[in-house]
């Protein structure tokens, strides 16, 4: 048994507009904290995937979120923040972001999450970046 074992739980105040893609209150005890920094949708030579694409953009990241977590033996259901920042965000894109989400969580149990619109970032092309805050046991 871990020495330090994680515990995380989510909850989905009734008072507040509880959505399938995200969790709105999530609390976590012991364990270790694990912090990837954004990623946007470029390869490992730093190439563009998927221009002008947020779906293909928001799947490969979210991708190479999955293979990042795996590397220190962590799942989406690890994951307990997520902030997504899209070029140019319209109400429209909803469905296409929220659909990258509830795929990547599965059944796992989603993040509390935050989407913001910005004006660029600084991959040429980039649509979306996403960063993570994850809990493991320790």
């Amino acid at each position: 048994m871990p020495s330090n074992p994680a515990k995380i739980e989510r909850f989905r105040p009734d008072h507040l507009h509880n959505k399938p893609h995200f969790t709105n209150l999530i609390t976590s005890e012991g364990g270790k904290t694990i912090h990837l920094s954004g990623l946007v949708a470029s390869d490992a030579n730093g190439q563009l995937v998927a221009p002008g694409d947020l779906g293909g953009q928001m799947e490969f990241i979210l991708d190479g979120i999955k293979k990042a977590l795996a590397e220190v033996n962590a799942t989406p259901a690890n994951v307990m923040r997520q902030r997504v920042f899209v070029v140019g965000l319209q109400l429209d894109q909803r469905p296409i972001i929220s659909g990258a989400m509830t795929a990547f969580y599965a059944d796992g149990g989603s993040a509390a999450s935050t989407c913001i619109g910005v004006d660029a970032l600084l991959v040429e092309g980039a649509l979306v970046e996403i960063d993570v805050t994850a809990v493991i046991d320790g």
